[in-house]
């Protein structure tokens, strides 16, 4: 076993490396803020959408997916729900509290470190996992998000379903569903042009998991005096969050689907992340308190998760 705790340390310390590298590039102003939206954009926009295209090409399909996808979007639900019950209790009104109870930071996040250690080939696992969370965050969250907002857009479903079919990570997974269809994994095999294609999309995805870190090192920053309500925010979310992957894992995913513990690494993996990061972008600029605690919950919750994610890497070694 020793040796198995071993191995994975090559893994664990360029994840840590590259967060260090990215709060140095803060603390130095090596990179500036502008630098550092602009990486993002490409990341969702190009590099993200190309590993998520890679994963759902080699997808095998199975029909115990469709119950996956529904028990992530139960799961975000039920959150949302237990977010509006504790609210009160938490002796803050704000209608951005709530939200903050449920969802999973998986684009910026939880699917790089996943990928991180468990390789671009097992990326297809987490990638089943995301698309309940995906429709949960465009059809639900966004819904309430814009509703507060209250954007010039609407929040109607028609505003709703144009933005989830114009996001390019939504069109990266549709493409790649359906090359996988029509047997494009294995024409990419045998055809030169198709094969050089596929290596140049896995070499833009590749730069996915050390940018996203460099970033999440970035912006890492929490102020001390709004550190209470974050805390039993994030406290709240996993005290439910973890126990309730364990128990979906050992009596759905295990017993009753029989699916690989990579399922079950998945799950764990998506629950322990933060809230999303798209929070924020829906708050109007002169709500300035809503948005200390929020981003607070955000950075704090981002150095838990790693932790928990770091821990739970070990845990699942085989």
């Amino acid at each position: 076993m020793a040796v198995d705790y071993l191995s994975i340390m090559p893994k664990i310390i360029p994840l840590l490396v590259l967060l260090i590298l990215g709060y140095i590039f803060q603390r130095t102003k090596f990179l500036s803020k502008n630098t550092i939206l602009e990486v993002k954009n490409f990341i969702l926009n190009i590099t993200l959408p190309a590993l998520l295209f890679i994963a759902f090409l080699d997808i095998d399909f199975k029909k115990e997916y469709i119950l996956v996808i529904f028990i992530v979007i139960v799961i975000n639900l039920l959150m949302l729900y237990l977010g509006k019950i504790i609210t009160p209790f938490l002796k803050k009104e704000d209608p951005y509290l709530k939200l903050l109870f449920t969802g999973f930071e998986m684009g910026m996040l939880g699917i790089p470190l996943f990928t991180a250690i468990y390789g671009i080939e097992n990326v297809k696992f987490i990638g089943i996992i995301d698309i309940g969370h995906e429709i949960f965050i465009w059809f639900i969250l966004v819904g309430i998000l814009f509703k507060l907002k209250q954007s010039k857009k609407g929040s109607n479903f028609k505003n709703l379903f144009k933005s989830f079919i114009t996001s390019p990570v939504i069109i990266a997974i549709l493409i790649g569903i359906i090359l996988n269809i029509v047997g494009f994994a294995n024409i990419k095999n045998t055809n030169l042009v198709a094969n050089s294609i596929m290596e140049s999309i896995k070499l833009i995805a590749s730069l996915t998991v050390p940018l996203i870190l460099i970033i999440i090192g970035y912006e890492i920053e929490f102020k001390s005096e709004n550190i209470v309500l974050p805390i039993k925010i994030i406290a709240i979310r996993m005290v439910i969050l973890i126990p309730l992957a364990l128990i979906i894992n050992y009596f759905i995913f295990s017993n009753l689907l029989n699916l690989t513990s990579m399922y079950n690494i998945a799950l764990i993996t998506m629950l322990v992340m933060p809230p999303p990061f798209i929070i924020p972008l829906f708050i109007k600029e002169e709500d300035l308190t809503s948005r200390k605690y929020i981003f607070n919950t955000l950075s704090i919750s981002t150095i838990i998760s790693l932790t928990i994610f770091i821990i739970t890497t070990f845990i699942y070694i085989n």
